[in-house]
């Protein structure tokens, strides 16, 4: 198994008077955001010393908690600062972009960090679409198209043009290239519909937070596709994203988790929920006027793993067997709700008990009824 730390760059500045959906610029340290950049590349450069396979970063705004709002600027600075770690974007919020120029800026990134670049091509959160007005209800068909012409824009050797639903354009000529390697790409596999097309365009799969049943009822979709579709991924090509913390003992680390109000960190505020609850409905489909009932909806969230590297080594291999992801990225960091210090001592820990033994760990692919016939 693979083992990737994502890395938010935490404002580790005040943030107590943020209400979960915005920061006012006039509450900004500048000298506790200098600092926070300071932190964060401390960070990835101890993961990448600790033995992590690969650093992630995400594209997020008009946050208080991740001050990465232009990811690829970190991960250029932290693909020269470190020459030899493997950076990934993980993700890039398609629909608010202009398709062409971010594949412009994925080819650049790449040759930047000389092909040592991962990327994926996701849609954002609901809180996004808001603050840089987009449609929801056409968030799926938008990004779908985006993705297309991404993929087009970074593999034609020729100029070509290009005439959709959302994006037209004339002339489309590509430079620079990217390297030879190919920067790979990833997209979200957190429902079923999203899997199957990722399962399609022949691309890596990206599940966050969710249970490990649903997970894998997503991973078996991403296959069926996938077969469909000509080839046959393995579980290397799906990652797994979830939040981690880790303890001298198990009792220590759940008492230190509980303190920082790490296991429920992810329920969203009553505000935050009325708020966004709509927009989320019409990402997924929900048509318009309609009011979902929540209390039917699936859990989105799987239980954090807490412990001592022991304990989070077996909660890990029993997650990643029962969902099929050979890629493993821990978020460290909670919601910004996690000093630096014990940060730097989760990153040492994994790299001394929990990374060598992960890296042994062989995940079966999830059989769907085409690969148990072979």
């Amino acid at each position: 198994m693979k083992v990737d730390l994502f890395t938010p760059f935490v404002y580790y500045g005040d943030t107590s008077q943020a209400n979960g959906i915005q920061f006012p610029q006039r509450l900004f340290d500048s000298e506790a955001g200098k600092l926070s950049i300071d932190k964060g590349i401390a960070e990835a450069t101890a993961a990448h010393e600790a033995g992590f396979d690969r650093l992630t970063f995400a594209e997020h705004h008009y946050s208080a908690v991740q001050m990465t709002p232009a990811p690829m600027l970190v991960a250029a600075a932290i693909g020269r600062l470190l020459p030899d770690a493997e950076v990934s974007i993980l993700g890039i919020d398609l629909p608010l972009h202009n398709p062409v120029n971010i594949a412009e800026q994925i080819a650049s990134l790449d040759n930047i960090v000389g092909g040592r670049l991962n990327y994926a091509l996701l849609r954002g959160t609901p809180n996004e679409h808001a603050t840089y007005g987009q449609n929801p209800w056409e968030s799926r068909a938008r990004f779908e198209e985006a993705v297309e012409l991404v993929v087009r824009c970074l593999t034609e050797p020729e100029p070509f043009g290009w005439e959709g639903r959302y994006y037209r354009y004339r002339n489309i000529a590509m430079f620079p290239g990217i390297t030879q390697s190919r920067p790979r790409l990833m997209l979200s596999g957190n429902s079923e519909g999203t899997a199957r097309f990722a399962g399609r365009m022949g691309a890596d799969l990206g599940i966050s937070f969710l249970p490990a049943a649903s997970a894998a009822k997503n991973v078996r979709a991403y296959y069926e596709a996938a077969e469909e579709a000509g080839w046959t991924p393995s579980p290397e090509n799906i990652l797994y994203r979830q939040f981690a913390y880790l303890g001298e003992t198990d009792d220590k680390a759940w008492d230190e988790a509980d303190d920082l109000g790490f296991p429920g960190m992810m329920a969203p505020s009553p505000m935050f929920a009325a708020i966004m609850g709509p927009l989320a409905a019409a990402m997924a489909g929900v048509p318009k006027g309609v009011v979902p009932d929540m209390s039917k909806a699936p859990a989105l969230f799987g239980p954090v793993w807490v412990g001592t590297p022991e304990t989070v080594q077996q909660q890990i291999e029993a997650t990643a067997d029962e969902a099929g992801f050979g890629r493993v990225e821990l978020t460290l960091t909670g919601f910004g709700v996690v000093p630096h210090e014990k940060v730097l001592e989760n990153i040492a820990w994994a790299g001394e008990a929990l990374l060598p033994a992960l890296h042994a760990h062989e995940v079966p692919a999830l059989r769907t009824p085409a690969l148990a016939a072979v």
